[in-house]
């Protein structure tokens, strides 16, 4: 009777862990799929920008050659581009958050920077070409950071997202990593004299490190 008693209390635990086992194995399996789905979504957002790229060097050789007449489309279609990469920033920067960034990603950021880079520079000639009055505000972040240094940028972006959502098509917004080790935008920040990221530029005129008031980045955007 009590071997009997002793050999069900035995199977009880085997049953037990069995089951325990399987739940976990399951459990386990599951968060591997969506980790790896997640990143693979990531990727291929990256990686969509290719033709991005291509399409956006071809803006910059048409806008060097074309004439006053063509400005306001030309200047029309910069906005929907600007509109359409800091959108999709913004659903990139939600899944960064919940990875770890991988080496493979890490490139596919830097197409990215580069093709933000590139937007900034074409915007940068639309001004010039166009004469029009259109702010460009761009925000050099960094990638690698401390507690401080993430509290520091979400308030600007924080700021910064809600100077844009009010000033709609008056106003293009470039995020842009400046710790990736990328020259152009390493020359960018040589150019504009930057030693601290977080620092806003606004318009090519204004250099604004560290922390800065929503009160007193609309007083550059007047």
């Amino acid at each position: 009777m009590v071997y009997e008693i002793a050999k069900s209390k035995n199977k009880i635990f085997i049953d037990t862990l069995i089951i325990t086992f399987s739940i976990l194995l399951i459990g386990f399996s599951i968060g591997f799929f969506v980790e790896f789905f997640r990143i693979q979504k990531i990727s291929d957002y990256y990686q969509n920008f290719e033709i991005e790229a291509l399409d956006l060097k071809l803006q910059n050789y048409y806008y060097q050659i074309m004439d006053e007449a063509s400005c306001a489309e030309a200047i029309n279609q910069n906005f929907i581009f600007a509109d359409e990469i800091y959108n999709t920033g913004l659903t990139l920067e939600r899944y960064e958050k919940s990875n770890q960034i991988s080496p493979q990603l890490l490139t596919e950021k830097k197409r990215y920077v580069l093709l933000k880079t590139e937007l900034w520079l074409n915007s940068i000639l639309l001004k010039k070409k166009c004469n029009n009055p259109f702010h460009t505000v761009v925000y050099i972040y960094s990638q690698n950071y401390n507690k401080a240094k993430e509290a520091e940028q979400k308030a600007i972006s924080d700021i910064l997202r809600k100077i844009k959502n009010e000033r709609g098509n008056k106003l293009i917004l470039l995020p842009i990593a400046g710790d990736l080790d990328i020259d152009s935008v390493t020359m960018q920040e040589k150019i504009y004299n930057i030693t601290y990221f977080p620092t806003v530029i606004i318009d090519e005129k204004y250099v604004l490190p560290g922390f800065t008031s929503e009160e007193d980045i609309n007083q550059y955007l007047k």
